[in-house]
């Protein structure tokens, strides 16, 4: 499977299309994991892509809470009918951007686009400074604190 890592700063054009690094493509298997991404509301005001694969595998992950819960009936509806089908890249390595994710995002024209290991992030390049600046002064004890916790496995 695909581990996503990296930051790339790229733009979306006067069409809503977005360049996929190569370096991002060539991390893709298709015959194991399929062609081309799902795009899907992230957090933090970004987009997800996944591929097909982790897609599926999201969205049993996602459909597991008790279907009694109200937040897990909420969270499902709407990250389901914001998330959209496979978009594939054409000759150039280009995606497009469904303007309603664009809007979802706050996407202008200067995007970073971020590896976060079985899923790609899309980010406005202000929004992603500002999260890097206000969160890059506790990347080690945040990583103390998820490794304590057993949340992640220690290195």
């Amino acid at each position: 499977m695909a581990i996503f890592t990296g930051k790339h700063l790229h733009t979306i054009d006067e069409k809503n299309r977005l360049a996929i690094p190569s370096s991002i493509r060539k991390c893709i298997d298709e015959e194991k994991e399929g062609k081309g991404f799902y795009i899907t509301p992230g957090m933090d005001k970004c987009l997800a892509l996944y591929s097909p694969l982790h897609f599926e595998e999201t969205s049993t992950k996602v459909s597991e809470p008790m279907f009694t819960n109200k937040k897990a009936r909420t969270f499902q509806r709407l990250f389901f009918s914001m998330s959209f089908g496979v978009v594939t890249c054409d000759k150039q390595g280009r995606i497009i951007i469904p303007q309603q994710h664009k809007d979802y995002a706050g996407l202008k024209r200067d995007v970073i686009i971020v590896g976060v290991m079985d899923k790609i992030e899309i980010w406005d390049s202000q929004c992603w400074n500002e999260f890097e600046a206000d969160n890059s002064q506790n990347f080690e004890s945040d990583a103390e604190d998820l490794f304590r916790l057993g949340s992640v496995p220690s290195p």
